[in-house]
């Protein structure tokens, strides 16, 4: 995959903890996510990784998300999971809500219009907590789950940095 253009910015669509929520979290999982761990400023739910996109193409996005309807969810963040192959920790739900899956194939739609290809990995809700984790996860769940009401969408850019990634929220979609 190439680099992108200087004219293109790397964004995705997630759900956004407020930062109250997100500095909660952090202190939660930190003994557990330990020095790899993801900056506290970063964590987020991805919904949608749209990538390198131009300026034309995000309008196009917007365009496809303007009357969006979000709706109002809570997931309950209450086990923890490994991925071996990237070395990624991450907190996820016993049971996903069905409207978040039904939130990510409406997405999926509105964009396909603007020649948006989704991943063909199916999509599993979770909040990254650590890269280059030496794994395994965690087989104690969290000690109190997280309980996350959410209501809106972000749309998100990815900056790198000599420090890593930095997410800027640019756009958000709120709950009808």
């Amino acid at each position: 995959m190439s680099a992108p253009a200087e004219s293109e910015r790397r964004l995705f669509l997630a759900l956004w903890p407020d930062d109250a929520e997100r500095r909660q979290w952090a202190e939660r999982v930190a003994d557990v996510a330990g020095r790899r761990r993801v900056r506290d400023a970063n964590l987020h739910l991805t919904l949608v990784f749209l990538g390198a996109t131009d300026a034309a193409r995000l309008a196009a996005y917007e365009a496809a998300l303007a009357d969006l309807a979000v709706p109002t969810l809570e997931l309950i963040l209450d086990r923890y999971g490994y991925w071996p192959r990237p070395r990624i920790l991450w907190l996820g739900s016993s049971h996903t809500p069905p409207e978040l899956y039904e939130l990510v194939a409406e997405l999926h739609r509105r964009l396909r219009g603007c020649g948006f290809a989704p991943e063909r990995r199916a999509f599993q809700a979770h909040i990254t907590l650590a890269r280059k984790f030496p794994g395994p996860a965690p087989t104690r769940p969290p000690a109190t789950p997280i309980r996350w009401r959410v209501g809106d969408v972000a749309l998100v850019e990815s900056q790198a940095s000599p420090e890593g990634s930095r997410y800027r929220v640019l756009r958000r979609w709120p709950g009808g």
